[in-house]
């Protein structure tokens, strides 16, 4: 089997299994290769913009002999997915800017996905909130730390109504986007170290007088509050 990093690893436990996973900006394709042969998987698009991640994609591919299920594909996000017949889609390695820009160009490739696992470098809160306005539930999310960087892992799946994640008691939805309700609520030990230095981070920013900062920094001392 294909070692992963924790991240990888966390992306590949919260995926469903699904027939074709697309991995949109796969870099070294190490993704889709561990998904298909764990059966996760039973095909995978491996999909990025530029030659050089692509060439190492395919040495893993071939070294780990999945080259008849994993395939490489050349383009801008979902775009080159658009007549494939995909159900799952990960997205890891890039700002949560990026991935929202990525979905909204390709509605058509949105609309066949049941299942949308993304890993975001930053900006996650957008994430979350962009997939709640979107028609995508927060199905599960974890955090894990390394090399000293925190990643949240989410996955969503294609819901109606109002997504029940946000239905805590006490909290607003922007501060749940924020934290993360499943983290929130599991008091996840990782997602606590990373409240507990966001708040000391905005702690010593609004002592020197930077404003605008102040609800969510209540934010992250509630949730300090709440796991701890």
């Amino acid at each position: 089997m294909t070692p992963l990093s924790a991240r990888l690893e966390t992306i590949v436990q919260l995926l469903r299994p699904c027939a074709v996973l697309a991995d949109v900006g796969t870099d070294h394709g190490l993704v889709p290769v561990a998904a298909v042969e764990r059966g996760v998987a039973e095909r995978a698009l491996a999909v990025d913009l530029r030659d050089a991640p692509l060439r190492n994609a395919r040495r893993n591919i071939e070294r780990a002999g999945v080259a008849a299920r994993v395939v490489l594909l050349q383009g801008d996000g979902f775009l080159p997915l658009q007549n494939q017949p995909v159900d799952a889609a990960v997205m890891a390695g890039m700002s949560g800017i990026l991935m929202v820009r990525l979905c909204e160009a390709a509605p058509q490739v949105l609309a066949t996905l049941q299942q949308l696992v993304v890993a975001p470098n930053k900006d996650v809160p957008l994430v979350r909130a962009w997939a709640r306005g979107n028609g995508w539930h927060l199905r599960d999310e974890r955090m894990v730390q390394e090399r000293g960087r925190f990643f949240t892992v989410c996955a969503l799946v294609k819901g109606s109504g109002a997504d029940p994640a946000y239905a805590v008691s006490g909290w607003t939805a922007e501060a749940l986007c924020l934290v993360g309700p499943h983290l929130l609520l599991r008091k996840d030990p990782v997602a606590l170290g990373y409240c507990a230095e966001q708040r000391a981070r905005l702690g010593d920013l609004v002592q020197d007088g930077v404003g605008g900062l102040g609800s969510e920094l209540a934010s992250y001392q509630a949730a300090c509050q709440y796991m701890g």
